[in-house]
């Protein structure tokens, strides 16, 4: 036993002026190992017993469960690091030149993860909502510290930096509920009977599965236009995913309806007249283009 205890207690190196010795290793790595468990052990507890009680998505909660977990490790790496008599205000070097690193060069990538914890404490958007952002249109399936996976229409999925979702206009189609109005215009032929086109378009949209009653669908007649009797229909769904099959439904029966009932969905078209010119020219007649 005295041979070990001297083999633990003899110098092996010198750290800034104190001697290092293999208990003192061994010490480092043990507690280095406890606090990787009470960090596992932290990250767990807050799991089972923090998280079913917080109102927030369960991206947010990974997040939180990230932070709790790191927390404990790098507070415990730190005071491991005590233990090798390592005095710690070195370290206040590179994070400074760590500090100027973010500012220069790493600009951008210090911004995505500032906007990723904007994102998490605001509650902006939240996995499953629909969104669109700098052109791109889609489901979010995944709120990261730096950036947001987008499912597009498409099936695509767009990986989108968090910066850009704070920094640009972004609409959130389902943020209070999934309800989205559609709109389209349709023009019909002067001369149609007008309570015939309203009748036509009210009943195509009333009886699409998608469109909810409430708000009520609403058809308008809006402009006299230059070829047309322009009306503009007004219907609501809760499902933006079929945002545009439901239109494409609607708009192919009031085509076949209006077909059946002789109503022209007139082509633009421009009256030219010929006259004879003060000249005595013999330029006469009409011709519609």
């Amino acid at each position: 036993m005295g041979g070990i205890g001297r083999f633990l207690t003899s110098p092996l190196a010198t750290v800034q002026g104190e001697s290092l010795t293999p208990a003192d290793l061994l010490l480092t790595v043990a507690s280095v190992f406890f606090f990787y468990l009470l960090a596992r052990l932290a990250a767990r507890q807050f799991r089972r017993k923090v998280e079913p009680r917080l109102r927030i998505t369960a991206t947010n909660k990974h997040l939180l469960r990230s932070t709790v977990y790191l927390s404990v490790l790098l507070a415990g790496i730190y005071t491991s690091l005590s233990f090798l008599s390592v005095n710690l205000s070195i370290f206040l070097v590179p994070l400074g030149a760590l500090s100027i690193g973010l500012g220069l060069g790493l600009q951008t990538l210090a911004s995505n993860y500032i906007a990723g914890l904007v994102l998490m404490m605001e509650g902006t958007i939240r996995d499953g909502d629909v969104i669109e952002v700098d052109g791109i249109r889609g489901t979010v399936i995944e709120i990261g510290l730096r950036t947001t996976v987008v499912q597009t229409f498409s099936n695509t999925e767009v990986i989108v930096p968090n910066s850009l979702m704070v920094s640009q206009r972004l609409d959130n189609w389902t943020k209070s509920d999934r309800v989205l109005r559609i709109e389209s215009h349709i023009g019909v032929a002067y001369g149609s009977d007008i309570g015939s086109v309203h009748e036509i378009l009210h009943s195509n949209i009333v009886g699409h599965s998608a469109v909810i009653p409430d708000p009520e669908p609403r058809t308008f007649l809006v402009e006299f236009a230059d070829s047309a009797l322009l009306f503009r229909i007004q219907y609501w769904i809760d499902d933006p995913t079929q945002r545009l099959s439901s239109l494409s439904d609607i708009l192919e029966g009031i085509y076949k309806d209006m077909d059946e009932q002789g109503i022209v969905i007139p082509f633009p078209q421009r009256d030219v007249w010929l006259r004879r010119d003060p000249a005595g020219s013999s330029l006469a007649g009409a011709a519609n283009l």
